[in-house]
């Protein structure tokens, strides 16, 4: 199981599992025998569509297990926009605070031993705040993209959907790459 809150350097493969005592390293193969050069990737859990190649600083031919997971984590580390705030209904508003809140106390499902640093919240200044009250600004925790997710941030791995993929295809948009549909379970 892999904790997307955290980064991909964090996971450690269980004891039960053949690939014991192995880290992340191992993901370092092609995301599948085709060796794609490039993939989208979608969710019904999330609103965003991320594009991934390979690296070629890395020595990249092909998308690799590896770089799914840190483009995953990435992307869902960027704070959440005003935009995307806005577009959140009333419930989906609170299930993001809940989750930055989870965020900020939660340990690592497979974590290394820096976790706790891992999980300090990040904070940001209120604008206006002092100016309107005469008292210094607040302090808040940042909404991440992450935090969109609720509690399903436990990725389970990549399917195709060709039916739910050409339905979030945006009219117009051109043919996108080789498109997977990603998959999250509760933590």
């Amino acid at each position: 199981m892999y904790d997307l809150r955290f980064p991909p350097t964090s996971l450690a493969f269980p004891s039960m599992s053949p690939y014991a005592g192995c880290g992340y390293e191992l993901l370092f193969v092609p995301l599948t025998p085709e060796r794609p050069k490039q993939i989208r990737l979608i969710s019904p859990d999330f609103p965003w569509a991320f594009d991934i190649g390979p690296d070629p600083s890395a020595g990249e031919e092909c998308v690799t297990c590896l770089d799914v997971l840190v483009t995953l984590h990435a992307e869902l580390q960027c704070s959440l926009t005003d935009t995307e705030w806005g577009t959140a209904g009333r419930d989906r508003r609170a299930s993001l605070i809940r989750a930055r809140d989870r965020r900020s106390i939660q340990p690592a499902l497979q974590g290394s031993s820096d976790s706790a640093a891992r999980t300090r919240p990040t904070v940001r200044s209120v604008p206006g705040a002092s100016a309107l009250n005469n008292r210094p600004a607040q302090r808040e925790r940042i909404l991440l993209r992450v935090d969109w997710l609720g509690s399903r941030v436990v990725f389970v791995g990549l399917i195709k959907d060709e039916a739910f993929a050409r339905s979030r295809l945006i009219p117009g948009g051109g043919e996108p790459p080789e498109t997977w549909v990603v998959k999250f379970k509760r933590l």
